[in-house]
């Protein structure tokens, strides 16, 4: 029966719907302790004194310790070094030590048996602070004092990526369009905050077992292992049900190595659950970029140079260097023709939490500036914004196409797509020429209507990725993978791949994944990977499990293997109806030899990343009065390749253009300048409900990649890194009676409405 491609309703969804999910919080562990840690109201101080007497004292709590009270509390964490390029900068501690960086770092932590209890005791510690005049301003950073004494002038790092000779071209140039433009910081949000708890010995000669709400359970296994000084295959990490990542749960927290030390040192069971503010305040945040960008082009609107300087707020450590910024510069290009590129990247240190990628991880940051520069291109030569990117595509017999941009010891090379198919498809099923002709007749009655239209790239993947597939006597077949889901339908998907692909009925799959103990490799669950690399080993180990399947049932009926079929569980000799062998009993046959039918393979692309991508078109109105955004209409044309089921695509789409739709007009995580969160609550951080995310058309379009096996390519932050560029055109064409130009984001009803009060003034 054929699977992959097929529209297979989510396995997993009854479970969950039904309330029956299984998260860290749920986890029972007789005996266990709440961990609540006292954290710095200021963003930036030295740390006088700690007094934790009393609240040692109080009833129900069992313990309390500051850096200093435990070593392992106060040494510095190693960097997790996830780029070669990218040096590893300032770590943190999970307790501060003599200084706090940001409002909310943890210094000191309480244990005790009630929850409650354990509220009124970390409200109850002393902390004496000296406070440091903080850093809140990125572009004022280099000129503030110091975070850090040995970083001068805050910078983290700096570097420069491109080719081509930009000055010249500059020089050369027709036209150039220049801009600042801003993405703020915004937050992950997660309907489940960050939860962890740790419990003493395992099965197995483990000697801590970490149940843990991440995107990454390997990295934290190496992480903690390495940071208490054990062997990486005594701790064991077990992620059940993750509600919700987005890219900041793929990161190690100071939480998390405290909560593993302190089940260690106390040899019970602790357990840590954020609080939503706790989450909002001290969980990494995205985005937080300012680039300072120009675009140089011929007369005819051919672009040939692009130059730009990207600003990243990093917070107050960077344990991977500058990831996100770098995702930003090999995405500078989009899916274009350029003769030359500069991008010179500096991080700076603030005295806010870390940043982190977070969906997308900095490749909105990169296609939004390069979107923007087009449509001010557009408009100042007097094009269509549709035609100036049709004039300027990388034609789709280019592909595989070597851009030339450096990415650590080779370069970037985008493995399959055809824009201008895309743009076709998408003006085609807006009806352009119609919305056109609407938005003329609305702006004579006085409404304000705005069209967009913009492409975008994605590279989807990164590290590598297993698979291990075993089938039992009984026919059923378990299907092992090492990083876990947060919602992306793996358990459904995988399961498509195994069951087309070794030959058996998809009911009899079962699937699991993110246990350090059950597959001990993985890199994450993110940078829309899990496709490519998890769906291309099941799909590499159900084919040598099918093979060894053969193998023996030719054994078995003494028929060669290629006269063999094996289809919905069974192994028919071709030809002959009715002779044959049932898989569970080669699978018998295969344990009783002492060789299960079991196959782990690998999967690691070469190169690194396949390149998703498509077009998005909307219509929005804008009141002017208010300032409120509309969307009327959303289209999203979609290339990640072979798609194995297009239910679970089109939900991944769904979920990146409301992400891309709250980055675009709501989201900000602020703060005031003395470096205190202003959004940490759901009541002050604005999130787009069910009334604001738009309802959308979606168009597949597959265009395999040559680099995996099965074509797959990702799908998981394309949505959000198409929208943000596509609400902001069409917002700014609504506009444009006013002559007003967009170039930060979130596009507050305030900011509208200022703006045209400015322009009518």
């Amino acid at each position: 029966m054929k699977y992959v491609g097929a529209a297979v309703r989510r396995v997993e969804d009854p479970r969950l719907v039904r309330g029956a999910g299984e998260y860290v919080a749920d986890i029972p562990l007789p005996g266990s302790l709440y961990a609540g840690f006292v954290r710095s109201p200021l963003a930036h101080a030295d740390i006088r004194s700690i007094d934790l007497g009393h609240v040692r004292a109080m009833p129900g709590v069992v313990a309390a310790f500051d850096a200093h009270d435990l070593p392992d509390l106060g040494r510095l964490t190693r960097g997790e070094d996830e780029l070669p390029d990218t040096s590893s900068a300032h770590q943190f501690s999970p307790l501060a030590v003599d200084r706090v960086r940001y409002a909310g770092e943890p210094v000191a932590v309480v244990l005790a048996e009630d929850p409650y209890v354990l509220t009124d005791a970390v409200e109850a510690a002393l902390v004496d602070y000296e406070e440091r005049t903080p850093v809140i301003d990125p572009e004022a950073a280099e000129t503030s004092p110091a975070i850090w004494d040995d970083a001068p002038g805050n910078v983290v790092e700096r570097y420069e990526m491109g080719f081509g000779d930009v000055e010249a071209l500059f020089a050369s140039a027709d036209v150039v369009v220049e801009g600042r433009f801003a993405m703020e910081r915004s937050a992950g949000a997660a309907m489940e905050p960050r939860v962890v708890t740790a419990a003493p010995g395992g099965e197995d000669g483990i000697v801590v077992t970490i149940w843990d709400s991440t995107q990454a359970p390997h990295n934290v296994r190496d992480q903690i292992s390495a940071y208490l000084r054990l062997e990486p295959d005594v701790v064991r990490v077990i992620t059940p049900d993750v509600g919700g990542g987005f890219g900041v749960k793929g990161r190690i927290y100071p939480e998390e190595y405290a909560v593993a030390a302190l089940a260690l040192h106390l040899n019970r069971p602790v357990r840590f659950v954020a609080t939503r503010t706790e989450d909002l305040m001290t969980t990494c945040q995205g985005r937080g970029q300012i680039q300072y960008a120009r675009l140089a082009a011929r007369g005819d609107g051919t672009i040939v140079a692009l130059d730009t300087r990207i600003l990243q707020d990093a917070g107050a450590y960077a344990p991977s260097g500058l990831t996100v910024p770098f995702n930003s510069a090999r995405h500078s290009m989009g899916p274009y023709k350029l003769e030359g590129v500069r991008v010179r990247v500096t991080g700076v240190y603030t005295n806010k939490v870390m940043t982190s990628p977070l969906r997308g991880g900095g490749r909105p940051q990169g296609i939004y500036v390069m979107e923007r520069l087009l449509d001010r291109l557009a408009d100042t030569l007097a094009l269509d914004r549709a035609e100036i990117r049709r004039r300027n595509f990388i034609p789709p017999e280019a592909f595989p196409y070597d851009t030339r941009f450096p990415t650590g010891p080779a370069t970037v090379v985008y493995d399959s797509g055809n824009f201008p198919a895309y743009l076709e498809r998408a003006l085609e099923a807006m009806n352009w020429p119609e919305l056109r002709r609407q938005q003329a007749e609305a702006r004579a009655a006085g409404r304000y209507l705005g069209l967009g239209v913009i492409a975008f790239i994605e590279s989807t993947g990164a590290g590598s990725e297993g698979a291990r597939m075993t089938v039992r006597d009984d026919g059923t077949v378990d299907v092992v993978v090492g990083s876990p889901p947060q919602g992306q339908g793996h358990a459904t998907a995988f399961a498509q791949m195994a069951a087309e692909r070794l030959g058996v009925p998809i009911e009899s799959v079962r699937y699991s994944a993110g246990d350090t103990a059950a597959l001990g490799w993985g890199t994450g669950t993110f940078a829309s990977r899990m496709g490519m690399y998890a769906g291309n080993a099941v799909s590499l180990a159900s084919q040598a499990v099918r093979e060894r399947a053969l193998e023996l049932a030719g054994e078995m009926l003494e028929i060669a293997p290629a006269d063999l079929d094996l289809i919905d569980g069974r192994i028919e000799v071709r030809g002959v109806p009715g002779r044959g062998i049932d898989l569970g009993e080669v699978a018998a046959e295969a344990a009783r030899r002492g060789e299960p039918l079991r196959e782990e393979r690998p999967f690691a692309p070469r190169p690194m990343a396949s390149w998703a991508g498509g077009v998005n078109a909307c219509l929005v109105e804008v009141d002017v009065e208010t300032g409120k955004v509309e969307i009327l209409r959303f289209l999203v044309v979609h290339d990640s390749g072979k798609v194995i089921n297009p239910t679970i695509v089109e939900g991944q789409i769904h979920g990146g253009v409301a992400h891309g739709t709250g980055n675009a007009l709501y989201e900000q995580s602020r703060y005031n300048d003395e470096g205190q969160p202003l959004t940490a609550t759901f009541a002050d951080y604005d999130v787009p409900g069910i009334g604001e995310a738009p309802t959308m058309a979606i168009e597949h379009f597959e265009t395999p990649s040559p680099y995996s096996p099965e074509g797959i390519k990702g799908a998981g932050e394309g949505g959000t890194i198409g929208a943000i560029p596509a609400i902001v055109s069409a917002v700014e064409d609504a506009l444009s009676p006013f002559g007003i130009q967009l170039s930060d984001v979130p596009l507050s009803p305030e900011r509208i409405v200022r703006m045209v009060q400015a322009r009518r003034k």
